[in-house]
């Protein structure tokens, strides 16, 4: 197996498996180069089986990258055994093999080559996954899917296709008219009988191959697998968590965010969002915070005590970690369409400052104990004052603060059907301060002394606080697996201010000296009209006339203002600049 080397950072590393007799031996060799993957990276692993003295080498992962942008490159690898200075088998195709993997850190992409003592069996079925839901809803149709491989010596044109669910009837299905290559050819397969569950109960699936070639199986160890699903009486739908680490220093973040824009875009009211501005590159984003930073490293996206960063990076449902510039609609929907076993919602209630949180939790299902964290963060919907030099003018769903910080609160799940609620309360120190940058050197570690960003214990960096969301989502900390997430902003497309354009609001001069008028659509009459500083406070309120209002302010500071529309049970709001 040919592999370049491996960087300062990554190991070869060993591991045993299993017990005697029936012991594997893992030598991984992470994330190695190889010239077609460019500035990317191979997984590949050595696997020595006890007993059967077979030896596998799998094709766990690779990912190509050029430069900060991915590419569609395979790798190409010399697969095979050396026995002696003469004996030597090796995969056809060496040394030109191309990688199977895509950088899926879970072993369902994975591809392993088998070489196996003794003479080959003319029939030989080896099955080599299965594709099960881990969770389905009562009287629903699953399909039972899976690949295989033919071990055998000879094309595999036919085989029968074998379940049963609980140790019960077998079904059982003929296929026929295939032309399977020997010596490693693969099939997916999926049985035309699928297995509809009528009650909601744990399923121990058992499935085979039998009668290959309509002779006899030569190996019967590797032709059974066995998996299980959860039936649940009913399916939550799940709202994907997708939390950002990106800069307005940082060039490669404006596609980025751009692209995962895009796609968050077409699937509305199926998500929620969390962007942490980070400490590079350069200087960094003003809007940094040392919950951001920990954030990271509980994510391996920084270490900790370095100066290391890899904006932008993007982490969905506590997985992927990849950047946002090749997501996929299809990357969403793998993501998405597990099912959730909980109810989730958010609601969050600011008066001046001071924000106050409710989130409830329904689960669906008892669910066993574990590792939980409540996490929950006050988000900006929308940013316009942490602009820097990488080309973006706004920023959505900035994090402002974590409860009670990036850790979360340990959370146990109440009893199937039962609701849980936790409330929470939080005021913002201080006054809004806009740092020039987040630390004081590129060269520094971004906390301690080289901190230049917000002080969180006695300043905030909010710009409006009527535009504050909150973000709770409920984390498994010993896998990271994000089980599900709620937030209270409504569905709408990122980017878009749907009640301020249904309402028509606009602010005329502006910039101006404190004198200015509000435009209103011809269709209201009635309704109400606020003005607040940036902390909030209010400032002037009066009710709206006809079509326009003039407004005048007197003896207010040179800054930022929000006017505030109240009518037809709708809220909308504008940003106005006074310069006297």
């Amino acid at each position: 197996m040919g592999l370049g080397a491996s960087t300062t950072t990554d190991f070869v590393v060993t591991k045993t498996f299993g017990a005697a007799p029936n012991r594997q031996f893992w030598i991984s060799f992470n994330s190695c180069t190889e010239v077609n993957l460019k500035n990317g990276w191979t997984y590949f692993s050595v696997v020595l089986e006890e007993t059967s003295n077979k030896i596998y080498i799998v094709d766990q992962r690779s990912n190509c990258v050029d430069g900060q942008t991915l590419c569609n490159a395979k790798a190409k690898f010399s697969i095979g055994i050396k026995i002696s200075n003469t004996e030597t088998y090796t995969v056809a195709g060496s040394p030109n093999v191309a990688n199977e993997s895509t950088n899926d850190a879970t072993p369902v992409d994975n591809v392993s080559y088998m070489f196996a003592p003794g003479t080959q069996a003319q029939n030989d079925v080896n099955m080599v996954s299965l594709n099960l839901p881990k969770f389905s809803e009562k009287n629903t149709a699953i399909s039972i899917k899976g690949k295989l491989l033919n071990f055998g010596s000879q094309s595999l044109s036919s085989y029968k296709l074998n379940y049963t669910v609980n140790g019960g009837a077998v079904t059982t299905m003929q296929v026929s008219g295939l032309n399977i290559a020997a010596s490693g050819g693969s099939y997916d397969f999926t049985h035309n009988i699928p297995y509809t569950p009528t009650a909601a109960q744990t399923a121990n699936i058992k499935v085979w191959t039998s009668n290959p070639n309509a002779g006899v199986d030569g190996d019967l160890n590797n032709d059974t697998l066995t998996g299980v699903i959860t039936i649940l009486d009913k399916i939550i739908p799940r709202r994907s968590i997708y939390e950002i680490f990106t800069s307005s220093t940082c060039p490669p973040c404006k596609p980025g965010n751009e692209v995962m824009t895009e796609i968050l875009n077409q699937r509305v009211g199926k998500f929620a969002v969390i962007k942490y501005q980070y400490f590079g590159p350069g200087l960094g984003d003003p809007y940094f915070t040392t919950e951001c930073y920990n954030r990271g490293v509980y994510y391996g996206q920084t270490a900790a005590g370095t100066a290391g960063y890899g904006v932008p990076d993007l982490y969905i449902d506590g997985g992927w970690g990849n950047n946002p510039n090749g997501l996929t609609v299809g990357d969403f929907d793998n993501f998405q369409t597990i099912p959730s076993l909980m109810e989730m919602s958010s609601k969050i209630n600011v008066t001046n400052k001071k924000a106050d949180i409710e989130i409830t939790v329904k689960p669906i299902t008892d669910l066993p104990a574990g590792n939980y964290r409540l996490r929950v963060a006050i988000v900006e919907k929308n940013t316009t004052a942490n602009v820097k030099n990488n080309g973006e003018t706004s920023f959505d769903f900035v994090m402002k603060k974590m409860l009670p910080n990036e850790t979360g609160s340990a959370f146990t799940f109440p009893a199937k059907d039962q609701s849980k609620t936790v409330n929470l309360t939080y005021t913002f120190p201080g006054n809004y301060r806009l740092p020039s940058s987040a630390r004081t050197s590129s060269s520094v570690v971004p906390t301690g002394a080289g901190y230049s960003g917000i002080n969180l214990a006695t300043e905030h960096s909010v710009e409006k606080f009527y535009d504050l969301q909150v973000v709770a989502f409920i984390q498994n900390d010993d896998t990271k697996e994000i089980l599900q997430s709620s937030w209270s902003s409504q569905d709408w497309a990122i980017g878009q201010n749907e009640v301020a354009k249904e309402l028509a609001l606009s602010v005329y001069p502006n910039p101006n000296n404190g004198n200015f008028e509000v435009s209103l659509p011809e269709n209201v009459k009635t309704g109400e009209i606020t003005v607040r500083d940036i902390n909030g406070r209010l400032i002037h309120t009066q009710a709206i006339g006809v079509n326009n209002t003039a407004i005048a302010l007197e003896g207010v500071s040179n800054g930022i203002y929000f006017v505030e529309l109240k009518a037809e049970g709708k809220t909308a709001v504008q940003k106005v600049n006074i310069i006297r």
